[in-house]
């Protein structure tokens, strides 16, 4: 442990929210480029509408916040699967990652959205006065043939945590609260092939993650704590470069994300209460809040609320093995989403 006085905690958190504020001013509503990895990784976050960036941890973190992969412990794989718009659309994750001394952790995830059989249609003929006047200019409403759409993104994540002590007050002989701070980034590499096009980028995130914990801890985690996050996505402003003739360029929107989360672990009925909230900056700015009843480190029940739309889901770990369900909601198609985690 690293013992920090008054005067230095002041500075860690001054230093944590001016980095929130200033990359938050640079937000920028950008394109809808790579836009399918806003649909969100792990069903336990989505089944707690999201709000994850401060409670992040384990194998799913590099997609809500890089910081919070420093907290796993030896290798672990994740795949997640979702259909979408009754089967149109098929969403897959994977996820490897190998954790290092409680300290540091790397990590490979690869997400696939991919969209197969879509028609392709004749370039209509004549003016719109022809095809209102004569059948001949019409289309017959037949394809002539079909393509698909595949939209894949393959992240590389590092993750550090260091863990120190701070002291409230002016004297060395005040009690300690203990606490850990994580930084983690992400490089990461976008493809889109649709039909014989090609659009390519790159992109860089990463996150800041800070917990005072209590000095106890049962099963898996601290008996308490409370977290602050901060995610930021797509900082180098990278751009989808298409394989056309005008050599198109697509602008990747950058994001930024901030949460808070707290966690309680009730001994006498061994039951764990967990609650978040983010708040999203730029575009599309939802405020996500979330909760989790979990009991003997076994099972638990989830849910959430984001952007007017409401999501639950349930969870069950046995040993090295996990599955959880999200059930999420929105304007389009409601979803079901299905994770399983195996930890070795």
């Amino acid at each position: 442990m690293i013992g920090t006085n008054g005067t230095t905690y002041k500075r860690i958190l001054f230093l944590f929210l001016s980095v929130a504020l200033m990359f938050s001013g640079r937000v920028c509503a950008g394109e809808y480029a790579a836009d399918f990895l806003r649909i969100g990784t792990g069903a336990r976050a989505l089944a707690m509408g999201g709000a994850y960036v401060a409670l992040a941890n384990g194998v799913s973190a590099p997609y809500w916040n890089p910081a919070g992969l420093s907290g796993l412990r030896g290798y672990a794989v994740q795949l997640d699967h979702v259909s979408l718009f009754k089967g149109l659309s098929q969403y897959n994750a994977l996820s490897l990652a190998l954790g290092f001394d409680k300290r540091m952790a790397l990590s490979l995830t690869w997400i696939r959205l991919g969209v197969d059989d879509i028609p392709r249609y004749a370039t209509l003929q004549g003016t719109r006065l022809d095809r209102l006047t004569q059948t001949s200019y019409r289309s017959n409403g037949e394809a002539e043939g079909y393509f698909s759409d595949t939209e894949d993104a393959l992240f590389f994540t590092f993750a550090r945590k260091e863990f120190f002590d701070l002291y409230f007050g002016g004297g060395m002989a005040d009690n300690p609260v203990p606490a850990e701070f994580s930084f983690g980034i992400s490089g990461k590499y976008i493809r889109q092939n649709l039909d014989d096009a090609v659009g390519t980028g790159q992109g860089l995130d990463a996150g800041l993650l800070l917990r005072f914990i209590s000095r106890s801890s049962t099963y898996r985690d601290y008996d308490r704590w409370l977290g602050f996050g901060l995610q930021m996505r797509d900082l180098s402003r990278a751009a989808m470069v298409w394989s056309t003739t005008s050599g198109h360029r697509d602008e990747i929107q950058t994001g930024v994300q901030a949460g808070v989360a707290a966690s309680n672990l009730f001994k006498s009925v061994r039951t764990r209460l967990t609650l978040s909230a983010d708040k999203e900056f730029g575009f599309y700015d939802p405020l996500r809040l979330g909760g989790e009843l979990s009991f003997f480190d076994v099972v638990a029940v989830r849910g959430g609320y984001f952007d007017e739309h409401f999501s639950a889901g349930a969870g069950i770990a046995i040993t090295h093995f996990e599955v959880d369900y999200a059930f999420v909601s929105s304007d389009l198609e409601n979803s079901h989403r299905i994770t399983a985690i195996v930890k070795f």
